[in-house]
C-alpha cells in the first residue's frame, strides 16, 4: 500500500486511497491521516476532514438605521468576505453613551432585541425599550461555526444613533416655599426622565372644589409663584412639563393654603 506524500492524506475512517488536502490546509509529515489548518484558518469539529479549513468572516457592511424615540431598527449587507463558510450569523452589541464624558457602557437587559440579540440570521434587527434622547452605539458582528477559535479582534461595523426626543415623564416632587394671605410660592424637581430638553412648564391650579374654574401658568423654571389668591383657602396645583416632542402628563395634585388674613 503506497504512502501518501506531503500535501495528501488518508481517511482512516475510508478505504480510498490517498487525497489531496483540501484548501488553506497541510501535511507536516508523508502518510498523514489528516491535514492541518494554515494559520488564521480553523477547522469546526464537526467539519470532515475532506473540507476547506476556513476562518471567521469579515464586518458586516453598509448598515444604516431609523429612529424613533425609544426603538431603533438595524439593517446591513453580509460581510464580502463569508470566510468560506455557509454557517454565518450576527451578534448585536448595544452601549449606551454618555454625551458629556463620551464614556459608554452596556445597555442592560431592559433593551429587547427583535428577532433576537444574537444567532441572527437575517440582515436586520430591531431594538425595543431604549431610552428616549438617549446616546447609543450597536456594534453589527457577523460571526460563523470557527469565529470561536479565532485570537483575532472582532470584526464588526458601527452604528451610531441618537433617539428621538419623547414627551417627559411626570413631575413627582412639588415643594411648598413661601406662602402669604394672596400668593402661594411652588418649586420643584425636573423630571426623572424628561427625555429630551425641557421647554417650559405648565401649571394648573384652582380653589379646591372648584375643578372648572382653573388658572394655567407657564415657567421656562422651576418654581413659580401664583397671585390673586383668596386668603385662608386651600388651592390644588398639578405641574407639566414639555420637550420638542410635546406635553407630558400633570402631577398628582399638590394640595397648599394660604394664610389667613
Amino acid at each position: 500500500m503506497s504512502t501518501c506524500q506531503l500535501g495528501f492524506f488518508k481517511d482512516s475512517s475510508q478505504s480510498q486511497g490517498c487525497i489531496k488536502c483540501p484548501p488553506h490546509s497541510y501535511t507536516r509529515e508523508e502518510a498523514s491521516t489528516s491535514c492541518v489548518c494554515e494559520e488564521n484558518y480553523f477547522r469546526k469539529e464537526s467539519d470532515p476532514p475532506t473540507m476547506a479549513c476556513t476562518r471567521p468572516p469579515s464586518a458586516p457592511r453598509s448598515a444604516i438605521s431609523n429612529v424613533n424615540e425609544t426603538s431603533v431598527f438595524l439593517e446591513w449587507i453580509p460581510p464580502a468576505d463569508t470566510g468560506g463558510r455557509k454557517d454565518v450569523s450576527y451578534y448585536i452589541a448595544c452601549k449606551k453613551c454618555n454625551s458629556h464624558s463620551g464614556l459608554c457602557e452596556a445597555c442592560g437587559s431592559h433593551v429587547r432585541y427583535l428577532p433576537q440579540q444574537s444567532d441572527l440570521k437575517n440582515t436586520s434587527v430591531m431594538m425595543v425599550d431604549l431610552l428616549a434622547h438617549t446616546n447609543y452605539t450597536f456594534e453589527i458582528e457577523a460571526v460563523n461555526g470557527v469565529s470561536d477559535q479565532s485570537p483575532a479582534a472582532r470584526q464588526f461595523v458601527s452604528v451610531n444613533v441618537t433617539t428621538n426626543q419623547a414627551a417627559p415623564s411626570p413631575i413627582t416632587n412639588v415643594k411648598k416655599g413661601n406662602v402669604a394671605k394672596n400668593s402661594i410660592s411652588l418649586s420643584w424637581q425636573e423630571p426623572d426622565r424628561p427625555n429630551g430638553i425641557i421647554l417650559e412648564y405648565e401649571i394648573k391650579y384652582f380653589e379646591k372644589d372648584q375643578e372648572t374654574s382653573y388658572t394655567i401658568i407657564k415657567s421656562k423654571q422651576t418654581r413659580i409663584t401664583a397671585d390673586g389668591l383668596k386668603p385662608a383657602s386651600a388651592y390644588v396645583f398639578q405641574i407639566r412639563a414639555r420637550t420638542a416632542a410635546g406635553y407630558g402628563g400633570f402631577s398628582r395634585r399638590f394640595e397648599f393654603e394660604t394664610s389667613p388674613v
